[in-house]
């Protein structure tokens, strides 16, 4: 990370959400090679609220196009794979702090981006499919830490209306710092894998990244879901660097909410 930003970020150091125990436990699950599923299994008998969200959503179509439930972690962990069921606690671990520290749509936008990288990912097969999706879903939770702040940032935010790139400069106009830069060094903070730190940090610049198509697919992916489609257009020489074509960009926008519209329905009885 560049040294510039060092001492506005120590500013905000104080500020930045410490891992809750179940998120420390979900992460301490899959920091190893293997994915420990015995400690996800553990995780989830241990929080009843957080075991029900995570069975709905694994039996819902937006995993499985199966009417065969599935009634135990274990069963879940061999039909979709650990990671994909990690990246569901993370979401479920993280929807509480979105949705109260956050913009208020920062939760559905996240999901909405995630789904969206995960086509992307599986479209092009350049990167994981599971590791675009946690990548989607955590490339703005450094919003949350400007709000924690600075509570006017709401304002700002309004402000901008959905267009990302007057956010950004009215982050770097009022704060000196934009929510990419915080959001990466909260990965950093939380010892996440570096692919995540690299690729907040640039997904607003992803030819500047390290690996440019996981900052990419962020970058086309938040825009795609944007409220303000019509007017945020993606960069043609970003599409180009990428090698990514989008012939149906707008179909394509229709498909990828109808999916990520499945995930947020299955927590409206929570």
């Amino acid at each position: 990370m560049p040294d510039k930003y060092d001492e506005i970020i120590k500013d905000f150091e104080n500020y930045m959400p410490p891992l809750s125990e179940p998120m420390a436990r979900a992460l301490e699950a899959i920091r190893s090679p293997q994915v420990d599923t015995r400690a996800l299994s553990r995780l989830l008998m241990q929080d009843t609220i957080l075991a029900s969200k995570t069975f709905k959503l694994v039996n819902s179509p937006y995993f499985s196009s199966s009417s065969k439930q599935l009634t135990s972690i274990n069963k879940a962990l061999l039909s979709l794979g650990a990671m994909k069921v990690k990246n569901i606690i993370i979401a479920l671990v993280l929807q509480k702090l979105y949705e109260t520290e956050g913009p208020a749509d920062l939760f559905e936008h996240s999901i909405r981006c995630a789904t969206a990288c995960e086509f992307l990912a599986s479209e092009y097969k350049c990167i994981n499919v599971d590791d675009a999706f946690i990548l989607g879903f955590l490339h703005d939770i450094g919003q949350v830490i400007l709000k924690i702040r600075h509570p006017e940032y709401i304002d700002i935010y309004n402000e901008a209306k959905g267009n990302y790139d007057v956010l950004v400069a009215a982050e770097m106009k009022n704060f000196g710092i934009t929510h990419s830069v915080l959001g990466a060094k909260l990965c950093e903070k939380w010892r996440l894998p570096a692919i995540l730190s690299d690729t907040l940090y640039y997904h607003h610049a992803p030819r500047m990244a390290k690996i440019p198509f996981a900052a990419g697919i962020v970058y086309i992916s938040d825009r795609l879901i944007s409220l303000k489609y019509e007017t945020m257009s993606i960069n043609q020489d970003i599409l180009d660097y990428l090698q990514v074509s989008l012939a149906d960009s707008l179909n394509l926008r229709e498909n990828i909410l109808a999916k990520s519209q499945i995930f947020l329905d299955q927590l409206s009885d929570f």
